[in-house]
Parts: C-alpha cells; sequence; structure tokens
C-alpha cells in the first residue's frame, strides 16, 4: 500500500445542489471509477486532498480509505474554481497492482533558476512523458538538470534521468525536444519609413 492515505465517505445525493452544499462545508465530491466493479460517488476532506495532490500528482499511487476499506488509486482528474481557491471535484481511479497502466509522468528541470549562461532564455517545451508499466514502478517525475547548459543545447526525451528504466515502456517520441537554451535577442526598431512631400494629404486642396 501506499504511505500516502486519504480518507474518504460515501456521498449521498447527486447534482449541483449537493456539490454546493458539500463545497460550502470544506468537502469535495470525488468520483471513484473502477475496472469490473461499481463506481462511487464519494466525498473528501478538501484541505486533505490539497496536500495529497501536492505531494502526489497525478501519477503517484496513493491509498483511498473508503469507510475502512483501503484501495489503491491514481488521482484520474481533478478541477478547481478559474478564480477561487476550491476544489470543485476530483475523479479517482482504482488501481490493479498486477496490471499495467499508461500514466503521463510530469518532467522537471532541475536548477533552472541557476543556469550558468546569462543571458539566456530557457524554453520547456515538454510537460509530460506518457509511459506504461506496473504502478509500483511509475515514477514520480523525470529530470534533467540545465544548470550547465550553453547557447543553442536541446535536451530530448531520451536525456531524462530516469527515460532508460527498463520497468517502464516509453511511448513518447524519445527524439521529442524536452528543452532548449537561447540567447536573448535585441528587438531591432524599424526606422520610419521616409515619406515623401508628394506623399502628404493637404486639407483642403482642391483636386
Amino acid at each position: 500500500m501506499s504511505t500516502l492515505k486519504l480518507n474518504a465517505e460515501l456521498r449521498e445525493g447527486k447534482g449541483t445542489a449537493v456539490s454546493r452544499k458539500l463545497r460550502r462545508e470544506e468537502l469535495v465530491p470525488a468520483q471513484l471509477y473502477q475496472r469490473e466493479k461499481e463506481n462511487l460517488n464519494l466525498q473528501v476532506v478538501a484541505k486533505e486532498l490539497d496536500k495529497i495532490v501536492s505531494e502526489a500528482g497525478t501519477s503517484t499511487i496513493i491509498t483511498l480509505v473508503v469507510n475502512g476499506e483501503e484501495k489503491n488509486v491514481l488521482i484520474k482528474d481533478y478541477q478547481r474554481h478559474p478564480f477561487k481557491n476550491q476544489y470543485l471535484h476530483v475523479d479517482f481511479l482504482g488501481v490493479n497492482m498486477n496490471e499495467t497502466l499508461r500514466v503521463s509522468v510530469p518532467v522537471v528541470l532541475l536548477n533552472r533558476d541557476e543556469i550558468r549562461v546569462q543571458p539566456s532564455v530557457l524554453m520547456q517545451q515538454l510537460e509530460e512523458v506518457e509511459i506504461e508499466t506496473l504502478p509500483k514502478d511509475i515514477p514520480a517525475e523525470f529530470t534533467v538538470d540545465v544548470q550547465n547548459m550553453e547557447y543553442n543545447d536541446v535536451f530530448y526525451v531520451k536525456d531524462l534521468d530516469g527515460i532508460n528504466d527498463g520497468k517502464i515502456t516509453v511511448l513518447t517520441d524519445l527524439e521529442e525536444v524536452v528543452c532548449t537554451l537561447s540567447e536573448p535577442q535585441e528587438e531591432v526598431l524599424e526606422d520610419d519609413a521616409e515619406v515623401s512631400a508628394a506623399d502628404v494629404e493637404v486639407i483642403g486642396e482642391e483636386e
């Protein structure tokens, strides 16, 4: 079982009114999707969910405790209010630890604030890598250290730390660009185009 645990309770009722009432009570409506089992309508405490999301993201197995029964799950998706600090809904996916999963693992650029070549522009072009593996072998993240990059350097998926782990199958193209480093381009201001006297309209001039 995962060391990350989240308590959940069965949720009574459905619909917008029920969901709004739960949010006022600092609870989050939730759904647990389970293969070959009935999906469950749940509710979780907002503060506890926030802690789990920050630690687990969507690529780490967590233990969801439903009325005392422990279930291995992934956070499949969650929605937040566009401007309120509030979760609107969360979906969990039940996991069979003996079956492979397709998941997206976040890419993290290490030391991005300590790049030696300055000034420079670091562009991250890939945020996640899709893989297939057993749940116990899902990495929390893939990383690459960008501190010593030079101008015009490029890192690809194949350069990520942990990408060659024999326990995972990488579905994203290994030649896909993860990030690049370039020199800032000075903005060139074009001189105002010369305008001849003949091209200037004279107000009140008769044709």
